[in-house]
């Protein structure tokens, strides 16, 4: 009864009430941006001639162009003044005789023409566009390099039309993937579509806002404390008690948790993901009463929160994944929650954590209480 009207009590805080709603809207906003265009690149292309090499290429554009927008000029004059202006991200500017480049090319002949491309700020930007194209070419200039290894090799210099329109047919047939961007689950789960490229963040978004919601928990319990609301409760020497008071705050921003990666297309299985959120809101519920045990203070927390929530976001791999930290990254709870998802691995070790946490909680929770004991005997 105590933990539903405490329930009840929080659900009236402004400030509670707008953490959750923030990451509602949120959620809401990123959902609807996954409608819009999904690309994280456009690039626009002017190919001024019409030879096989060029019409197989952008019909490759065309038929599959991943999470790139490609944008199609009929001048090259207006493709400069887009990118001039930033409106693309590059651009491709084609030769001529395609053919004839990668001709040259596959025999290691000297290239008097090039592929050009415009790019309005040198950035990791451009190293990816350059290995996108690359990458569209490729296929052609593999073709060229086999018809010239079998020419020399096999046939003697001398092959017809119809062995050449065989050659073809095989090659078209052989497994050359040419697609950069392709993501899926080391679980086995399908790949992910192109609405989840860009909802990828969203998990560690997710996560971090919990561990946030456990900082701001940490400064309930102390508000509380000073307010006198555990008087009837006995709180203090209570561990159970004082977890089912953490776990009251975070009932809520569980269920926002889940129903948010349903919501946004992104959960997996019930049991894998209610596993992973249970002991990773246990991690932060124990992280939460030992930063309240070390601080006391409502003023140092506030101090400490954000050079928390960069650590968690540099050592969490929400947006970028430095492996050169995977020993620091051990560390954060986080980690272990979002690689948890697909990895049986950092789910056990997810509970270690979990264990190791209460085992410090229960130290701290036990340490005060027998040095008063040994003080109050010392006194007698």
């Amino acid at each position: 009864m105590k933990y539903f009207l405490l329930l009840k009590r929080n659900l009236k805080k402004k400030s509670y009430i707008c953490m959750l709603l923030a990451m509602v809207i949120l959620v809401v906003v990123f959902k609807s941006m996954s409608y819009g265009d999904a690309s994280i690149m456009s690039v626009g292309v002017y190919a001024p001639g019409s030879d096989e090499t060029t019409n197989a290429l952008i019909d490759s554009l065309n038929e599959d162009p991943g999470a790139i927008h490609y944008y199609f000029y009929a001048d090259e004059k207006s493709l400069r003044e887009d990118i001039d202006r930033q409106h693309l991200t590059e651009g491709w500017v084609l030769p001529e005789d395609m053919d004839g480049l990668v001709a040259k090319l596959a025999s290691n002949d000297f290239i008097t023409e090039k592929i050009e491309i415009l790019i309005p700020e040198s950035g990791l930007s451009h190293l990816l566009g350059r290995e996108i194209l690359a990458a569209r070419v490729y296929r052609s200039v593999a073709r060229e390099v086999l018809y010239n290894y079998l020419q020399s090799h096999v046939y003697d210099g001398l092959i017809t039309d119809e062995e050449k329109l065989n050659i073809d047919k095989i090659f078209t047939g052989l497994p050359l993937d040419d697609s950069i961007f392709e993501m899926g689950y080391v679980d086995g789960d399908a790949g992910a579509s192109d609405d989840s490229i860009l909802l990828m963040p969203l998990r560690g978004i997710l996560a971090l806002w919990l561990f946030l919601c456990g900082i701001a928990a940490a400064m309930y319990y102390i508000q509380d404390m000073k307010n006198g609301l555990f008087a009837w409760w006995n709180m203090t020497s209570s561990i159970i008690s004082t977890i089912g008071y953490y776990a009251v705050i975070f009932l809520v921003p569980s269920v926002i948790v889940l129903w948010a990666l349903y919501y946004c297309g992104v959960f997996t299985s019930f049991t894998r993901e209610v596993a992973a959120l249970l002991l990773y809101v246990f991690c932060i519920i124990f992280f939460s009463m030992i930063l309240v045990a070390v601080c006391r203070k409502i003023e140092i927390i506030g101090i400490l929160t954000p050079v928390l929530t960069i650590v968690g976001c540099l050592l969490s791999p929400v947006f970028v994944d430095f492996k050169e930290l995977r020993g620091l990254q051990m560390l954060c709870p986080t980690f272990h929650y979002m690689c948890a998802i697909h990895d049986d691995y950092y789910l056990r070790t997810l509970a270690v954590y979990a264990v190791l946490l209460w085992c410090l909680v229960v130290l701290l929770f036990k340490l005060p209480v027998k040095m008063r004991q040994v003080f109050k005997a010392h006194l007698l």
